[in-house]
Formats: structure tokens, C-alpha cells, sequence
């Protein structure tokens, strides 16, 4: 009878969380149709810039709200208690730096020049391939390192809805032993996502960026309100009160600055506040968003709405995790199973905090903990989706295309943009199989990485005349060199190789405690990207003053540039 009340319960989940799959499967279908028209490129990368207020701010948020987000930031929230909220308040202005910072003027340039990618506006800026070369190496360097990140956390929401019998599974030529939940989840989500990407392009992700975003706030809503709750009472307090003083009995760090182990102190808040507001305006996933509104109108009016939109979600997650902290003291730090991993809480939570919900004598809690579920699925689809596209376009459109093969046939392309898409999805999954312990590191480290070698360069490339491609392509490098020292040097810190202690024993912040060997090196006390990003700006501005503006490409940009073009953006 057990087995056979286990078995209902997998299928009621199943059913709700098979709901949101259809629909996503039914608007790849139905994105399909826009590749007819027009030119295919524009339409399969960029949507031919026809996104409206709605559709831009839900495709930002979903984009930018990630495995990460839902996977990551929850076990950092549960590991090290309120100090979180500090951490991530930055990011709640991520729409304000991103749309703010760059989104009217991107637009105006990318329509000038026709640009469908990031690196095309970089080479058509300053008639440079070199540059666009550049660029499409360092994204498909950080985004395949992301993608990882983001199929570990799909894999594991989907082996939390599966619920298989325990069982582990061997890959003698990768050396490695999976769990078989583990393994068939990340299957079932790889097969997903790389077919609606490949089949729907840039309007599947779109069109589903609008989906999932709906989900992802009504998912954080609700298990915000069943986890507040579900906190037992103590001392006579109840909801989130209740849960602060169970924090509190367990370790006081948990509740006041700098948390456990010291894990934020002043100068890594400073960091991580400057990391996030202007991370996001770094990214190129954000900046391919950017380029595809219809006119300034829908730009502020998708500002606003994302503004909120990020606000709401991260206030919901960082009381949920707290709550589960309360409820789980423990286990799920120094436990057994699967659900030992801290990046696994998010899906342990939602199936404990619907187990009560009943309507009478039916039991609801597996329908509910399915569209629940649905929430970190959706988020982590429309961030792989939007990579995915990413990583194509910078191998078809910027490398074989405009370098190697400028005269290929749209049907040629067209073929490619499929299989592309699709291989570097296979290779993710492959990827994915031994990822590291904690997501959010993969996660914060791409997205420095980008922000590094990304936001200097496109600042000056679009508000600086005097930029020179000599100046961008150093910013570029530069930024790149810093931030991925910062994280190396971090690991061979976590490795303790018998040599690095009397040879690198004097850079400021080695040898202190790392939550996980991918962390990195805090020289000075504060994260990689502040290093980072000052090193482009002196790079790119510097040697931008030691060289020769391009004169006649600059005025193209800056003075002129028909009016009707830049009125319509």
C-alpha cells in the first residue's frame, strides 16, 4: 500500500509539472512560425526587434533570474542564514543599471550599424574583426562554463519530481559514479531545452521567457507563504519570527553581519553590491535583449515593471530559506542522500511545505509541489534557452559566417543554427554529469567574467568617441585576464599543491577558508570583479588615449547618424 501511495504522489507531481512542459513544448511549436519571415538570422537570433514593455521585461528577468537564483542563492541563504539579504541586495537594481545604463543607446547603435549579436556591434563599431573574434571566444568561454551550472540545477529539480529509487549509475569512461535520479532528470530537462531552443530560436525563448517568468513569481509567492507556515512556533512566536529565533539558538552568526566563518565582511559587501548592480548590465545575454525593443516606451516602461519584478522574487526567497533553515536545522548540510547537497534544497523545501495541503480528503500537496517545482525549472530553462542562442550565434553568425564563410547560403545557416544549437547543448549535458558542489560559484564566476571583459568595453564603445578598437580589445583582454587570475589563484589555494605555500604565501587573502575549491582568491578582501573591471577601465581608456581614432567610423556613431534611425529607437 505504501509503494502504491508513493507511486500516486510521484504521478499527481508529475502531472503538474508535465502541464508547464506542454505548454513550453506548444510555444516552441508556435515560435517556429516567425522563422518564415523575414531574414531568418534576425528572426532566429534577435527577433527582429519586436519586443514590447511585457514581453522585454519578463524576457530580462527570466533570463537573468537562473539556475543560480533558484538552486545556488537558496543553499548560500540556508549555509549562512540573514546576512544573505545583504548580499543579494544589489542585484534588486540589476533592470535600473542594465536597461538605465546601456539600453537606449545599444539599441540606437545595433540599429545603425544592423547588428544582430554582441560581437557584432563591437566589429561594426570599429570596422574590426579582430574585435568580433574576441568577443565571440570570451562568450562562448564563460557561457559554456555556465551552462554547466545551469543543466546541474535542472537535472536536480527534475530528479527531486521523478523521486526514483535510490540507485547510483557507473560511466567507466568518464571515471565517475551518478545518481540515477540525478542522471535521469538531467536528461529529461537536456532533452527539453535543447528542443524547443533549437526548433523555436530567438521567439521560443522569448515567448517562454514571458511563461516562465509568470511562473517563477507565482512559485516564490506561494512557497513564501507555505514556508512562513510551516516553521514550528517556539516561545509562543510564529512565522518568520519564530524562524529568526531558531537561527539564532542554532548559531547567532546566522542572524547578524558577517555570518558564519566570517562569510561577508565590510569590504566583500561592498563587492558583491557593485557585483550585482552592475553585473547585469555586463552580460551579453541582457545586452542581446537590449538590441531587440521596439522603441524607448517599451524600454521604461519594461524598467519598471523588472524593477519590481526583482524586488518581489529575491524578498521571497531569501524568508523562504530562512524558514528552511528553521525547519531543516541541520540535515541538509551534514546529511545523507541526495539531499544532503545544500544546492538541492529549493525542490526538498517545496515537497515538505506542501505535504500538509489537503482538500478534504484529498490530498493536493503533489499537484501543488509539481507547479511549484515548475518555478526553478522555468527559471533555469529560460537562462540555459537564452545561452544556448548565445553560443550559436557566436559560432554561426560571428566566427563561420562573418570570418570564415561571409558568402554562405540562408539555408546553410539555417541548417547550422539547428545543429549548433543543439551540439552545444549535448556537450553541457556531457558537462554536467561531475559538476562541482555549489552552483552559485560556476554561476558568480560567468557572470564576473562577463561583466569584466564586457561592461568597459561597451560603455566606451557606445558613449565615447574617442574610443579606439586597440583601446576596447585591451579593456577586453585585460578585464578577462584579471578576473580569471583572481579565480585560478583561488584554486590552486583550495587544491594545496606542497609548493604554494612558500611561493604564494604573500598575496593578501591566501590560505583563508573556501566554502568550495571553485571560490576565488579575495585579494585586498574584496571579490575578483572590483579588480577586474578596474583593470579594463584603465586598459581601455588608456590605450585608447596612446591611439588613433578611427575619424570617419566614429562619426558614423556620434554625429551622423540619419535622424529617423535614431529617433525610432
Amino acid at each position: 500500500m505504501a509503494a502504491l501511495e508513493i507511486s500516486t504522489e510521484s504521478a499527481q507531481l508529475l502531472v503538474a509539472f508535465g502541464c508547464y512542459l506542454l505548454g513550453v513544448a506548444l510555444l516552441g511549436v508556435f515560435s517556429h512560425r516567425y522563422l518564415t519571415r523575414g531574414s531568418f538570422v534576425k528572426e532566429y537570433f534577435l527577433g527582429n526587434r519586436g519586443l514590447g514593455p511585457w514581453v522585454l521585461a519578463l524576457s530580462v528577468a527570466a533570463t537573468a533570474i537562473s539556475g543560480g537564483t533558484f538552486m545556488g542563492f537558496p543553499s548560500l541563504v540556508y549555509t549562512n542564514g540573514w546576512v544573505m539579504a545583504l548580499w543579494v541586495c544589489g542585484y534588486m537594481t540589476v533592470p535600473l543599471t542594465t536597461m538605465g545604463l546601456l539600453g537606449k543607446r545599444l539599441n540606437q547603435v545595433a540599429r545603425i550599424s544592423g547588428a544582430v549579436t554582441v560581437p557584432d556591434v563591437f566589429r561594426d563599431r570599429f570596422r574590426s574583426p579582430t574585435l568580433g573574434v574576441t568577443a565571440s571566444c570570451l562568450i562562448l568561454v564563460f557561457l559554456g562554463f555556465n551552462l554547466v551550472a545551469q543543466f546541474k540545477g535542472g537535472g536536480l529539480v527534475m530528479k527531486e519530481a521523478l523521486r526514483l529509487p535510490p540507485g547510483t549509475i557507473s560511466l567507466p569512461t568518464w571515471g565517475i559514479t551518478i545518481d540515477r535520479g540525478y542522471l535521469v532528470g538531467l536528461a529529461i530537462f537536456a532533452c527539453t531545452v535543447i528542443a524547443y531552443t533549437t526548433y523555436g530560436g530567438f521567439w521560443a525563448v522569448t515567448w517562454t521567457d514571458v511563461l516562465e517568468g509568470l511562473v517563477m513569481l507565482v512559485g516564490v509567492v506561494v512557497l513564501a507563504v507555505l514556508a512562513v507556515a510551516a516553521v514550528p512556533a517556539i516561545d509562543g512566536r510564529s512565522g518568520l519570527d519564530a524562524a529568526t529565533e531558531h537561527l539564532y539558538r542554532l548559531d547567532p552568526a546566522l542572524v547578524r553581519g558577517p555570518g558564519p566563518g566570517r562569510f561577508l565582511p565590510l569590504g566583500m559587501a561592498v563587492s558583491f553590491y557593485v557585483l550585482w548592480s552592475l553585473l547585469g548590465a555586463g552580460q551579453p545575454s541582457g545586452m542581446v535583449r537590449l538590441m531587440s525593443f521596439r522603441d524607448s516606451t517599451s524600454l521604461r516602461r519594461a524598467l519598471l515593471l523588472a524593477s519590481g519584478y526583482f524586488a518581489a522574487t529575491y524578498l521571497c526567497l531569501v524568508v523562504i530559506f530562512i524558514c528552511a533553515r528553521a525547519i531543516f536545522p541541520t540535515q541538509y548540510l551534514h546529511g545523507t542522500g541526495s539531499e544532503g547537497e545544500p544546492d538541492s534544497i529549493m525542490p526538498v523545501m517545496v515537497r515538505e511545505v506542501t505535504r500538509p495541503l489537503r482538500i478534504g480528503s484529498w490530498s493536493i500537496g503533489p499537484l501543488v509541489a509539481g507547479f511549484l517545482l515548475a518555478a526553478p525549472y522555468a527559471a533555469i530553462m529560460s537562462t540555459v534557452a537564452a545561452f544556448l542562442l548565445m553560443i550559436s550565434s557566436s559560432l554561426v553568425r560571428d566566427l563561420y559566417q562573418r570570418v570564415f564563410h561571409p558568402s554562405v547560403t540562408t539555408r546553410t545557416v539555417k541548417t547550422l543554427s539547428y545543429l549548433v544549437t543543439a551540439l552545444v547543448g549535448l556537450i553541457a549535458l556531457a558537462g554536467a554529469l561531475n559538476p562541482p558542489s555549489f552552483l552559485q560559484y560556476i554561476i558568480v564566476f560567468t557572470g564576473s567574467g562577463q561583466g569584466c571583459a564586457f561592461l568597459v568595453p561597451m560603455a566606451l564603445t557606445l558613449y565615447w568617441r574617442r574610443a579606439t578598437r586597440a583601446g576596447i580589445l585591451a579593456g577586453m583582454l585585460a578585464g578577462f585576464g584579471v578576473l580569471v587570475a583572481g579565480y585560478a589563484l583561488g584554486w590552486l589555494d583550495a587544491a594545496d599543491l606542497p609548493w604554494s605555500e612558500d611561493n604564494l604565501a604573500w598575496l593578501p587573502g591566501w590560505g583563508e577558508p573556501r566554502l568550495d575549491k571553485f571560490a576565488p582568491l579575495y585579494a585586498g578582501g574584496v571579490d575578483p570583479l572590483l579588480w577586474g573591471l578596474l583593470a579594463s577601465a584603465v586598459a581601455g581608456i588608456g590605450i585608447s588615449l596612446l591611439t588613433k581614432v578611427d575619424e570617419e567610423q566614429a562619426a558614423k556613431y556620434f554625429f551622423d547618424a540619419p535622424a529617423s534611425t535614431a529617433a525610432s529607437a
